[in-house]
């Protein structure tokens, strides 16, 4: 359960990774400058020349006038296409000049990858006032759209071509997004083949006015006087040829931060990624061990203590492994629990050398580490102290540790180093993921899936044991303390205990029960068995130093105060912690969406 517990989390949080970023593109970008702008378009001028394939070579020559403290320009390119939710506009091969001359520029992506911007200038410097003449050049990829294009949109009326058989080349030619006046606007577009019916608006009511000419022939020119900032110039030319293949996707471009532009990448990703999913879960199946069965126990494996017990059949210390073991230390004579009320508990050392010596490891570990392995000596859990929380705490946090050199010692665990390797290699890969999506300007986060894939997959692979293995002796004592642990914690006839004269056998069992976390369930089977209420022990000082019958453990914990004080004093120690290290804290429904301004 626990490795399903951690694949549905790593499941989780790798889906949360891949589709933040399609969340966030859809958050636009904080505006940063308002009014007009300074900078004035004073000709427009530019040349398509479009490919019988349907590629778009561009050149834009833009002459400007510019005001003091102006960096440069910025012109950006909308991949979407209005006509074909499926089409990707993307710009290539951009290039850039300022007066003849190269002029530094930096390429970026705004809202995931739904804009290409050139912010074009140096920011440490401003260009000079007066007029400049920049010149983009850039190509894109399947211009040409079928002759449907333009109809339906608010000004269809003005789109009217007989031809339904050809192809139309529907385009802004003068951007929509153009944040300055422009003066004057020239276009010339260079065809493949002598055009058909030639159409051009301004504006997007489809109102504006614009002069084209060349109908019929190979070039088509557009000229228009004035324009106010984004106001687009629109060109839908009739083309007699077959529309060329286009490159498509079966998405919107909202889910291209996700997904990316390329389908056949994205097959390609999804078979790595399944690859990649049964590799780690093959890892993570070799890394188990075939549980054995439990047949009923009546005691526990000889020689081991209620931590090595528990540690046998999970490889890993239950949380209330350090409570069982005190608690154990009192039933085995070695130390007595007094209750100095406010929960506040002392444990006091009352066994010799010998009675330490003959203690399982762990339990003599814990005594060691509480220094109450000679009599009359006291170790004091106190919400008030916090050094008294910060060893329990030390003490708790190394009992997995103790229990794992334990079961190496004795020789029922030995190393895998093949499954410590295949950890590894999901601790690495579930980081390089994390880095990878975060930090690399990928296509689409889906990209980095087959690492995801790889972690959800070995996820159980972070389980505890993982990198030991049982060795036969392990096997056996793991069958033998799992039968044990099937009769602490169930009521089946099969799994009863006879208490005939064995009242000191439950008492005894308590410690195991407790670790095992079923010490009301080993409680009511007492009490069922015998008719009386379960007897709290005479070591057990919460119960006042006697053994009562109306003390009874059915459907509660009776040692819930003691371990309430551990985790009281322990607490007391973290909170400390904690506090010492905290701080502060129609007209413009073609292809060519786009535009620019100055910075």
């Amino acid at each position: 359960m626990k490795r399903i517990g951690l694949r549905v989390v790593a499941l989780l949080v790798a889906a949360g990774v891949l589709l933040v970023p399609a969340v966030l593109a859809l958050v636009p970008p904080t505006a940063t400058t308002t009014g007009p702008d300074p900078v004035r378009i004073t000709d427009y001028s530019a040349t398509y020349t479009l490919l019988g394939n349907g590629d778009l070579v561009a050149k834009e020559e833009i002459t400007t006038q510019f005001p003091i403290g102006r960096h440069g320009i910025f012109r950006f390119w909308d991949l979407a296409d209005p006509t074909d939710e499926h089409v990707r506009l993307r710009p290539r091969n951009i290039k850039v000049e300022l007066d003849g001359r190269s002029v530094p520029y930096e390429l970026e992506w705004q809202m995931g990858r739904h804009f290409r911007v050139a912010k074009i200038g140096d920011p440490d410097s401003f260009v000079s006032a007066g007029t400049h003449v920049y010149t983009i050049v850039y190509q894109i990829d399947g211009a040409i759209a079928p002759s449907s294009v333009g109809q339906g949109s608010s000004t269809s009326s003005s789109w009217t071509d007989d031809d339904s058989t050809g192809s139309a080349f529907y385009w802004n030619v003068v951007a929509q997004g153009w944040q300055m006046d422009i003066d004057r606007s020239s276009v010339t577009i260079n065809l493949p083949v002598e055009s058909g019916t030639v159409q051009c608006t301004s504006g997007f009511n489809g109102n504006g006015a614009c002069d084209i000419a060349g109908e019929g022939t190979d070039q088509v020119t557009v000229e228009t006087g004035h324009l106010a900032p984004r106001t687009p110039v629109t060109v839908r030319i009739g083309l007699p040829i077959k529309t060329p293949d286009r490159v498509t996707v079966p998405w919107s471009i909202g889910a291209d931060p996700a997904l990316g532009s390329s389908a056949p990448i994205i097959g390609v990703i999804l078979v790595i990624s399944l690859g990649a999913l049964l590799l780690g879960y093959q890892l993570d199946r070799r890394s188990r061990e075939a549980k054995p069965g439990y047949p009923v126990m009546y005691e526990p494996p000889p020689g081991l203590g209620p931590v090595q017990t528990a540690y046998i059949i999970n490889e890993s210390v239950p949380s209330r492994g350090l409570v069982a073991t005190l608690l154990h230390q009192a039933e085995q004579g070695l130390t007595t629990l007094t209750d100095n009320g406010g929960r506040s508990w002392t444990i006091t050392g009352v066994g010799d050398a010998d009675a330490w010596a003959r203690a399982d490891d762990v339990t003599r570990f814990v005594g060691e580490s509480l220094g109450v392995t000679q009599p009359g000596a006291a170790f004091t859990s106190s919400p008030k102290s916090v050094a008294s929380g910060q060893t329990l705490q030390t003490l708790r946090a190394g009992l997995t540790a103790r229990a794992s050199a334990w079961a190496e010692g004795v020789g029922a665990q030995r190393r895998a180093s093949s499954e410590t390797l295949a950890r590894l290699a999901v601790i690495g890969t579930a980081i390089l993921f994390g880095v990878a999506a975060v930090f690399l300007q990928l296509p689409g986060s889906m990209y980095v899936l087959p690492l995801g894939a790889f972690v959800i997959g070995g996820i159980g692979l972070l389980s505890a044991g993982v990198g030991t293995r049982r060795t036969t002796l392990g096997r056996d004592l793991w069958s033998r303390a799992g039968g044990f642990e099937r009769l602490l914690s169930t009521d089946s006839a099969e799994d009863r205990f006879d208490f005939s004269g064995k009242r000191d056998l439950y008492t005894a069992f308590i410690p195991y029960a407790v670790v095992f976390d079923c010490a009301d369930r080993w409680a009511r089977k007492y009490e069922i068995a015998t008719g009386s209420a379960a007897p709290v022990p005479l070591w057990y000082g919460g119960a006042g130093g006697s053994a009562a019958s109306g003390h009874g453990l059915a459907h509660t914990d009776a040692f819930s105060g003691f371990e309430s004080s551990l985790a009281s004093s322990i607490s007391a120690y973290s909170a400390t912690q904690a506090s010492s290290s905290s701080g502060g804290g129609g007209g413009g429904g073609g292809g060519g969406g786009g535009g620019g301004g100055s910075w």
